[in-house]
């Protein structure tokens, strides 16, 4: 490669034909060979030679004679009676040029080769030196499209400091040209030299040039719209850019145009059908009528305060703002009073009532005493605001978990722990509510207790459930049998059916066979005396049923399932999210009318439903599923013009079309949540 470097520099014709023509098959047949790092010597020979092309200024111009003996040149062609200013040798000598332009342009494209180019500044010299020649030089068009070439590839690694860089300024000179390959590798070449740079360059491109490229977007030219998608991201990442076009661009069109690039040569996928739902009125739903039960752990830590700082976590651990509730100041007081009524006896010091009612605009800001007259003349005191939470909050501002275990027979209200933890509420119902076999059936005249992981840490007791037959476990009350329960085996055949209503929730049924059809899961319950339950060692070889009770879920009813494994599975799919202050989804097939805190929206009126088609219509994607190419250039695009001045009067209204594109493009379903998220965050800080 040496003796290829040196025959290039010895100007003698037959080794630089040589030379030259090796490396230009090299180039093209194993490019991976050619390495500037290796060979020191080669690139600077082949920029020696690429310095050559500014003798060629004057290639394309003609002579001729006049009959005075002028000699005239022009740009012209005027037939027989001109001749071309061009030797056959320097015609020579620019097939020369040419051949080390297109060896140095086939080893840019690898990116070692590039950035050792970006290095030397005679090689950046000679690339102005070249892309400022005549534009209009037929014979240099195809040096031009080598150097924009190359000036692509090494775009990259280099870092101009102004606006007023030559290499910069021969590039955006290209931008008003009328040929296709030319303008399209200028645009490419400025958006990789400026992607790098803080400084913001384009601020010095003309703006009717931006007028033009925005103009471009609407033709139907893949390669070309990419490009001017490109360094339109680029002009508008600088807000300042958008308002300086002023009059001269007029962004309304082209932001209607990205939107419509959103779904760019989009792929509809197989059609699915799928029920709408409609004619549905939401409502809040109603306050509790009683602030919740505290847990033990809780009023522990309440009596820990001095008051009135007692006074004001209580009421954030028991009420919540809204503006549309109220409470009575009496059974705000009562409640109160109550909950520490015990303590009183032991000691401590309650506020006065007065002083409650004063402290109430303490834990709640907006909150507010005032008297309400009634139809009839009665006054009624009230503080505005505030109602009950449906679960208590910790101090640490986290919302307990409830226990939403129900029991399919209306005589028996649904379970009432609530637990601080996902992990407490996991253990309570793996022991109460689907306990295993071997925990089911205590020794006659036993209850179980059960407690969940936080009575482990020190924290007080869930309340325990009453003492008959509940949920896997079986204790004895004088009372008469209750019905087959969680690991509880079938009671024997001759055992008498009645449709007396089950003791307690139920969680898991034991049959040796389905129930009858016409008992709905475990309401039926075994009339037998207490001597005629089978042994321990017989209740163990008969099949357990388990059921999930969870906020009315219907999943494994009315037959149950024997695994519970597969029950408890299933039972995670309730669990809420660490993140327990947001609502619950309903999990079960049968929705219950409310399932969720206070606050929250319960269905009012009955729903009409009717059968749709779902579309999906995605976009290009890379390796790894995530969008890319020019729907996400275009979406990035429109957060830029969000982010400007006049980005609200841009896109003001335009959401709407916004979620419509999201709802049926999967991979750009987060760039617009964003692109949404700046349009919302600009319309507020406008106002």
């Amino acid at each position: 490669m040496n003796r290829v470097a040196l025959a290039i520099r010895s100007n003698l014709p037959d080794e630089m034909d040589w030379a030259l023509q090796s490396l230009v098959r090299m180039s093209f047949e194993t490019p991976d060979d050619l390495h500037f790092d290796r060979y020191p010597a080669l690139a600077p020979a082949l920029v020696e030679k690429l310095n050559l092309a500014d003798q060629f200024r004057d290639i394309d111009t003609y002579t001729f004679q006049t009959d005075a003996g002028e000699v005239i040149t022009t740009d012209d062609d005027i037939g027989l009676f001109g001749a071309t200013a061009a030797s056959e040798k320097v015609r020579k000598q620019l097939d020369k040029v040419l051949e080390a332009a297109l060896v140095l342009r086939n080893a840019a494209i690898n990116p070692e080769n590039a950035r050792h180019l970006s290095r030397s500044k005679v090689c950046v010299d000679a690339l102005v030196k070249c892309l400022t020649l005549p534009p209009d030089r037929p014979s240099l068009v195809e040096l031009r499209q080598y150097c924009l070439d190359i000036v692509e590839s090494v775009a990259l690694f280099l870092r101009p400091t102004s606006s007023q860089d030559s290499l910069f300024r021969a590039l955006v000179g290209y931008l008003s040209s009328d040929d296709r390959g030319v303008l399209i590798s200028a645009l490419r070449a400025i958006a990789r030299l400026v992607i790098n740079v803080e400084a913001n360059l384009l601020q010095a491109v003309d703006r009717k040039v931006v007028a033009r490229i925005c103009a471009l977007i609407l033709l139907e030219d893949e390669e070309l719209l990419s490009v001017c998608l490109d360094f339109l991201y680029q002009y508008t990442a600088a807000p300042e850019n958008i308002e300086l076009t002023g009059e001269v661009v007029d962004w309304q069109d082209p932001v209607q145009q990205l939107i419509r690039l959103l779904l760019y040569q989009a792929q509809e996928w197989p059609q699915k059908e799928a029920r709408l739902t409609g004619n549905v009125t939401l409502e809040k739903k109603p306050p509790p009528s009683q602030p919740p039960e505290l847990p033990n752990d809780l009023v522990h830590e309440l009596l820990s305060f001095p008051e009135p700082e007692r006074a004001t976590q209580w009421m954030r651990a028991c009420f919540e703002e809204d503006p549309d509730g109220d409470v009575t100041q009496i059974a705000l007081w009562k409640a109160y009073e109550t909950r520490f009524e015990e303590y009183v006896k032991q000691g401590k010091k309650l506020l006065p009532a007065a002083d409650f009612i004063k402290n109430v605009t303490t834990a709640f800001r907006r909150a507010a005493a005032m008297v309400v007259t009634l139809p009839g003349g009665q006054q009624k005191f009230i503080i505005k605001g505030i109602r009950p939470r449906e679960v208590p909050k910790s101090l640490k501002g986290e919302l307990y978990l409830k226990c939403q275990w129900t029991s399919p027979t209306p005589n028996w209200p649904r379970c009432t722990g609530t637990f601080p933890s996902v992990k407490d509420l996991y253990s309570h119902i793996l022991s109460v509510h689907i306990p295993s076999p071997h925990e089911a059936a205590p020794p006659p005249g036993q209850q179980p207790v059960h407690q969940p992981a936080s009575t482990v840490m020190g924290l007080g007791p869930i309340p325990s459930l009453p003492p008959p037959t509940t949920n896997g476990t079986a204790g004895a009350s004088p009372a008469p049998a209750g019905p087959p329960i969680n690991g509880t085996p079938a009671q024997p055949a001759d055992t008498q059916m009645t449709d007396a209503p089950p003791p307690s929730p139920i969680s898991a049924q034991t049959s040796a066979s389905p129930p009858p059809a016409h008992v709905h899961e475990a309401t039926a319950v075994e009339s037998a005396p207490q001597s005629s339950l089978l042994t321990q060692s017989s209740q163990d070889q008969l099949p357990v049923r388990y059921f999930c009770h969870w906020n009315g879920c219907t999943r494994f009813s009315p037959n149950g399932d024997n695994d519970r494994r597969k029950v408890i599975s299933h039972f995670k799919t309730h669990i809420p999210d660490p993140d327990h202050n947001k609502p619950l989804p309903y999990n079960g097939r049968s929705p219950p009318p409310q399932t969720t805190a206070s606050g929250t929206l319960t269905l009012d009126t009955s729903i009409s439903s009717q059968n749709v088609v779902l579309v999906s219509k995605l976009t290009t994607v890379d390796e790894h599923g995530e969008a890319t190419g020019i729907p996400l250039t275009s979406c990035l695009i429109l957060r830029n013009v969000a982010r400007s001045e006049t980005g609200k009067r841009l896109l003001g209204g335009l959401e709407t079309e916004l979620i419509g594109v999201a709802a049926v493009n999967t991979p750009l379903r987060n760039y617009i949540a964003d692109l949404l998220d700046v349009i919302e965050e600009k319309r507020r800080t406008i106002e």
